[in-house]
């Protein structure tokens, strides 16, 4: 083969792979791009919104506002003072020794509310206790020169009465029905403690018809967890019609804060006392002439009682040295068992002096029905609370 056909043949088999090569990158798909990673949107916040409150709720909250609303502006604020006196740097121009100027200066804080549109005002006795003179200050800020007209402290209740009420009517409020409170009602405490005029605290009925505390005489508590501090001495309990179930009177608390067991004087009390001591200045209450002990576990057993109170002593010429005798046991008084002292004081409390009281007692294993007529108690009596040396003695 000559050279110019060789160079000939050279050049179409090349032409041809170029063709063939063509064909074939044709032929095989090209492989996909490598996409770039998807980067996820963060969708912006929404802008905050209200809390939509359930329609029960809602209507719950309207209930609370509307009850402190109409309450708040009969909630005083009291302040007492004493009286002291402070040696003058002065002399007494005729003595020759130095003057003694006399002033009052605040000695304690409580809280309180209008019973009587004139400017009758009940609080606790403790806050006015000792003390020399009281200014009031109303829920718009004005003070008021008050003085107490009335006190009783077997209840620890008393009432004040605004001097000169320049001629203004004051907001008052009532006294719920006792007997309408029950576990778990809302209770709304009004008062200043800590002097923080205004304060509204809120929780429930934790019990009531609370008795055997111990701290007075006379005992009818509204058990609740609203916080009570000092100075709600004296406030209002109220329930949310406005009505007061209770006279705000003390906490029990082993560091002297609350923890949720605050006390109120019951309104069937509180309504019962206010009313005495407006009329007459103080109460008048019967008495037995006893002194009473619970029946402890070897009582019940050697009695054969589960329930009853023991008559540990009886006073000479009271209207029980007649028809009872140590050692005796009641079971009943007024048709109403008697599970403890406080029971039966409770029930002699709420009978007029003068008036026959039934009891049922128990002696040497007979039960047999007593009759007793009380009589008015000597002046003072309540104010003693004698002890026993091995058991807890009520007076009555």
């Amino acid at each position: 083969m000559n050279k110019g056909k060789l160079f000939f043949f050279l050049i179409a088999a090349s032409f041809l792979g170029a063709a063939i090569a063509l064909a074939l990158v044709r032929l095989v798909p090209a492989p996909s791009a490598v996409s770039a990673p998807t980067v996820c949107a963060v969708p912006a916040e929404p802008e905050p919104s209200l809390v939509a409150v359930p329609g029960n709720a809602a209507s719950l909250q309207a209930e609370f506002t509307r009850a402190i609303e109409k309450t708040m502006p009969a909630v005083v604020l009291i302040t007492a003072q004493k009286r002291i006196g402070v040696v003058s740097p002065y002399f007494d121009l005729y003595s020759a020794r130095r003057r003694i100027d006399y002033m009052d200066v605040p000695s304690g804080q409580g809280s309180g509310f209008f019973i009587r549109k004139d400017g009758l005002i009940l609080t606790n006795y403790h806050v006015v206790r000792d003390q020399d003179s009281f200014w009031i200050t109303a829920h718009d800020g004005e003070e008021y020169p008050a003085q107490v007209v009335g006190a009783d402290p077997p209840t620890d209740l008393a009432l004040l009465k605004i001097g000169d009420s320049k001629g203004r009517e004051f907001p008052v409020l009532p006294f719920a029905d006792p007997e309408s409170v029950q576990l778990g009602h809302w209770a709304i405490a009004i008062g200043a403690p800590f002097s923080l005029s205004r304060t509204v605290t809120v929780g429930i009925v934790s019990n009531k018809k609370r008795s055997g505390v111990g701290v007075n005489l006379h005992e009818n508590y509204v058990q609740t967890d609203a916080s009570i501090n000092p100075g709600n001495s004296g406030g209002p309990l109220l329930n949310l019609k406005g009505e007061v179930i209770g006279v705000n009177d003390f906490i029990l608390s082993p560091s002297g804060g609350n923890i949720g067991l605050s006390f109120a004087i019951s309104s069937g009390i509180a309504r019962q006392v206010a009313a005495e001591l407006s009329e007459k200045g103080h109460v008048e209450r019967p008495w037995l002439g006893v002194i009473l002990a619970p029946l402890d576990r070897d009582s019940k057993q050697q009695f054969g009682s589960e329930h009853g109170v023991l008559v540990a002593r009886l006073y000479r010429n009271s209207p029980a040295a007649s028809a009872l005798r140590p050692g005796d046991v009641i079971l009943k008084a007024a048709g109403k068992p008697v599970a403890s002292p406080y029971d039966l004081q409770s029930i002699v409390f709420g009978t007029q002096p003068d008036s026959e009281l039934e009891l049922e007692v128990q002696r040497s294993g007979l039960t047999f029905p007593v009759r007793v007529t009380l009589k008015k108690s000597p002046r003072n009596w309540f104010n003693r609370q004698p002890r026993n040396d091995t058991l807890p003695v009520h007076l009555i």
